[in-house]
């Protein structure tokens, strides 16, 4: 479903891209911005993690597991611009990310807790529109990251809950800019908002703990165009 979702985000754009190829007719831009890119990107992401215990094992609470941490990654892409300035576009990114925390978990001594997002990637569409260098753009598409969620009784080892994260898919829509700087060096500011819903482990006594994910983003990158 969540891949669904963001196939038709993307269909979506292409279509308003279209859409707009026969309405608008301004002046052709001087700069294109057709063609392959590829680039890197620096900045930070802030991953949102709600504990709950369902069945009452430890408090009936929920609790924040959510970190901020530093984004580092690649992307390669393509854009096309058509003749009113509308460029549409694809993007595949990976990053690494070093969000990461553990602690005891309220209440309790005797429980650790572990919550890590080491990767985080996306395949989008973009939609922008040219103002000859300076490119402003819609963004969305598939989301994917890679999660740990950990909780070890010391002194209980049924009633832990081993690592149940692993790489997930979920959804994603943002918005940026793009300036050209030369006819082949772009820099821009993008910023990114991922949700990966809900994840839910049962331990050996049977109780279930669910984590809910999502994922901020600000990143600033450097893009070569072939």
């Amino acid at each position: 479903m969540k891949f669904l979702l963001a196939t038709a985000f993307v269909l979506g754009l292409v279509s308003a891209a279209s859409a707009a190829d026969v309405v608008v007719e301004p002046g052709a831009s001087a700069y294109n911005w057709s063609g392959v890119y590829v680039g890197g990107n620096i900045g930070w992401s802030r991953l949102k993690s709600d504990w709950h215990d369902i069945d009452d094992d430890w408090t009936g609470g929920s609790f924040d597991a959510g970190s901020d941490g530093v984004l580092l990654g690649g992307v390669i892409g393509y854009n096309h611009e058509f003749a009113n300035n509308v460029v549409i576009g694809i993007e595949a990114d990976l990053a690494y990310t070093s969000n990461s925390r553990s602690f005891d978990a309220p209440d309790s001594g005797r429980v650790d807790l572990t919550n890590k997002m080491n990767l985080f990637g996306t395949v989008r569409g973009r939609l922008g529109y040219a103002y000859d260098r300076f490119l402003p753009y819609v963004t969305g598409g598939l989301a994917v990251a890679n999660f740990k969620h950990q909780w070890t009784e010391t002194g209980d080892a049924p009633d832990s809950w081993p690592d149940f994260g692993g790489t997930d898919a979920g959804w994603t829509a943002g918005a940026g800019i793009e300036y050209a700087l030369t006819d082949h060096w772009t820099a821009k500011a993008e910023y990114l908002y991922a949700d990966f819903g809900d994840v839910t482990s049962r331990n050996q006594e049977g109780f279930r703990m669910r984590v809910d994910r999502s994922v901020n983003t600000v990143r600033f990158g450097v893009n070569y165009k072939f």
